[in-house]
Protein backbone atom coordinates (compact mmCIF):
# COMPACT_ATOMS: atom_id res chain seq x y z
CA UNK A 1 0.00 0.00 0.00
CA UNK A 2 1.42 3.38 -0.93
CA UNK A 3 1.01 6.38 1.28
CA UNK A 4 -0.66 9.43 -0.30
CA UNK A 5 1.30 12.64 -0.05
CA UNK A 6 -0.41 16.01 -0.22
CA UNK A 7 0.68 19.07 -2.15
CA UNK A 8 -0.41 21.39 0.67
CA UNK A 9 0.11 19.63 3.98
CA UNK A 10 -1.41 21.04 7.14
CA UNK A 11 0.76 20.66 10.20
CA UNK A 12 -1.63 20.66 13.12
CA UNK A 13 1.01 22.05 15.49
CA UNK A 14 1.17 25.19 13.33
CA UNK A 15 -2.43 25.38 12.07
CA UNK A 16 -4.15 28.04 14.19
CA UNK A 17 -7.77 26.94 13.50
CA UNK A 18 -6.89 23.53 14.91
CA UNK A 19 -5.07 25.10 17.86
CA UNK A 20 -8.07 27.35 18.59
CA UNK A 21 -10.35 24.29 18.57
CA UNK A 22 -8.05 22.46 21.00
CA UNK A 23 -7.86 25.56 23.22
CA UNK A 24 -11.66 25.95 23.18
CA UNK A 25 -12.04 22.31 24.23
CA UNK A 26 -9.52 22.76 27.05
CA UNK A 27 -11.32 25.90 28.25
CA UNK A 28 -14.69 24.13 28.14
CA UNK A 29 -13.36 21.21 30.20
CA UNK A 30 -11.76 23.55 32.73
CA UNK A 31 -14.89 25.70 32.94
CA UNK A 32 -17.05 22.61 33.44
CA UNK A 33 -14.81 21.48 36.28
CA UNK A 34 -14.92 24.91 37.96
CA UNK A 35 -18.70 25.16 37.60
CA UNK A 36 -19.22 21.68 39.07
CA UNK A 37 -16.81 22.39 41.95
CA UNK A 38 -18.42 25.71 42.93
CA UNK A 39 -22.10 25.11 42.17
CA UNK A 40 -24.80 22.58 41.38
CA UNK A 41 -24.96 23.83 37.78
CA UNK A 42 -23.96 22.10 34.59
CA UNK A 43 -22.17 23.96 31.79
CA UNK A 44 -25.37 24.77 29.86
CA UNK A 45 -27.02 26.30 32.92
CA UNK A 46 -23.85 28.24 33.69
CA UNK A 47 -23.71 29.67 30.16
CA UNK A 48 -27.34 30.81 30.38
CA UNK A 49 -26.78 32.28 33.83
CA UNK A 50 -23.65 34.12 32.64
CA UNK A 51 -25.42 35.43 29.53
CA UNK A 52 -28.22 36.86 31.66
CA UNK A 53 -25.76 38.31 34.19
CA UNK A 54 -23.86 39.92 31.31
CA UNK A 55 -27.01 41.58 29.98
CA UNK A 56 -30.15 41.32 32.11
CA UNK A 57 -33.45 41.20 30.22
CA UNK A 58 -32.13 39.01 27.41
CA UNK A 59 -34.68 36.82 25.71
CA UNK A 60 -33.99 33.11 25.30
CA UNK A 61 -33.42 33.76 21.56
CA UNK A 62 -30.75 36.33 22.47
CA UNK A 63 -29.08 33.79 24.76
CA UNK A 64 -29.05 31.28 21.88
CA UNK A 65 -27.51 33.90 19.57
CA UNK A 66 -24.63 34.68 21.92
CA UNK A 67 -23.81 31.23 23.25
CA UNK A 68 -22.61 28.07 21.51
CA UNK A 69 -25.88 26.27 22.31
CA UNK A 70 -28.99 25.46 20.32
CA UNK A 71 -32.52 26.52 21.18
CA UNK A 72 -33.49 23.24 22.86
CA UNK A 73 -30.52 23.25 25.23
CA UNK A 74 -31.11 26.90 26.18
CA UNK A 75 -34.81 26.22 26.71
CA UNK A 76 -34.16 23.26 29.03
CA UNK A 77 -31.40 25.07 30.94
CA UNK A 78 -33.60 28.16 31.35
CA UNK A 79 -36.56 26.11 32.58
CA UNK A 80 -34.32 24.39 35.11
CA UNK A 81 -32.83 27.70 36.29
CA UNK A 82 -36.34 29.13 36.73
CA UNK A 83 -37.42 26.01 38.66
CA UNK A 84 -34.31 26.28 40.87
CA UNK A 85 -35.10 29.92 41.65
CA UNK A 86 -31.97 31.32 39.97
CA UNK A 87 -33.73 33.02 37.05
CA UNK A 88 -37.09 34.70 36.68
CA UNK A 89 -39.04 35.37 33.51
CA UNK A 90 -41.00 38.52 32.87
CA UNK A 91 -43.19 39.29 29.88
CA UNK A 92 -41.61 41.76 27.47
CA UNK A 93 -43.68 44.96 27.75
CA UNK A 94 -43.24 45.62 24.00
CA UNK A 95 -44.07 42.07 22.90
CA UNK A 96 -46.10 40.09 25.44
CA UNK A 97 -45.36 36.84 23.53
CA UNK A 98 -41.68 37.10 24.45
CA UNK A 99 -40.18 36.68 27.93
CA UNK A 100 -37.21 38.56 29.31
CA UNK A 101 -34.82 36.78 31.66
CA UNK A 102 -33.40 38.14 34.91
CA UNK A 103 -31.27 36.71 37.70
CA UNK A 104 -32.90 36.39 41.09
CA UNK A 105 -30.95 37.29 44.23
CA UNK A 106 -30.09 33.61 44.54
CA UNK A 107 -28.99 33.57 40.89
CA UNK A 108 -26.78 36.63 41.40
CA UNK A 109 -25.10 34.97 44.38
CA UNK A 110 -24.50 31.78 42.39
CA UNK A 111 -23.13 33.76 39.43
CA UNK A 112 -20.79 35.78 41.67
CA UNK A 113 -19.50 32.65 43.42
CA UNK A 114 -18.65 30.84 40.17
CA UNK A 115 -17.31 33.91 38.36
CA UNK A 116 -14.98 34.70 41.29
CA UNK A 117 -13.62 31.15 41.11
CA UNK A 118 -13.11 31.48 37.35
CA UNK A 119 -11.28 34.77 37.66
CA UNK A 120 -9.09 33.35 40.41
CA UNK A 121 -8.28 30.32 38.23
CA UNK A 122 -7.31 32.59 35.32
CA UNK A 123 -5.00 34.80 37.37
CA UNK A 124 -1.97 32.46 37.22
CA UNK A 125 -2.62 31.78 33.52
CA UNK A 126 -3.08 35.40 32.43
CA UNK A 127 -1.20 37.50 34.98
CA UNK A 128 -1.18 41.25 34.96
CA UNK A 129 -3.96 43.74 34.30
CA UNK A 130 -2.24 45.25 31.23
CA UNK A 131 -1.92 41.80 29.65
CA UNK A 132 -5.56 40.99 30.37
CA UNK A 133 -6.67 44.33 28.90
CA UNK A 134 -4.67 43.68 25.70
CA UNK A 135 -6.00 40.12 25.40
CA UNK A 136 -9.60 41.30 25.88
CA UNK A 137 -9.13 44.03 23.27
CA UNK A 138 -7.71 41.55 20.75
CA UNK A 139 -10.31 38.85 21.40
CA UNK A 140 -13.19 41.30 21.08
CA UNK A 141 -12.41 41.86 17.40
CA UNK A 142 -11.51 38.30 16.40
CA UNK A 143 -15.00 36.68 16.12
CA UNK A 144 -16.29 39.60 14.06
CA UNK A 145 -13.37 39.31 11.67
CA UNK A 146 -14.05 35.59 11.22
CA UNK A 147 -17.76 36.23 10.56
CA UNK A 148 -16.85 38.97 8.06
CA UNK A 149 -14.39 36.69 6.27
CA UNK A 150 -16.93 33.85 6.13
CA UNK A 151 -19.49 36.24 4.59
CA UNK A 152 -16.97 37.35 1.93
CA UNK A 153 -16.07 33.76 1.07
CA UNK A 154 -19.72 32.70 1.14
CA UNK A 155 -19.52 30.00 3.78
CA UNK A 156 -21.78 29.58 6.78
Amino acid sequence: MTQKTFDIPIRLDDFWPYQVTVLADMITRHTTELVKTHSDLNLSKWRVLAAIADRPARSAAEVVAMTPMDKGIVSRATASLVQDGLVKKRADPKDRRRSRLYLTVKGKHQYEKVSRAMLAALDPVLPGEAFNRDVRRAQAHFPGRIRHTKAEVGTS
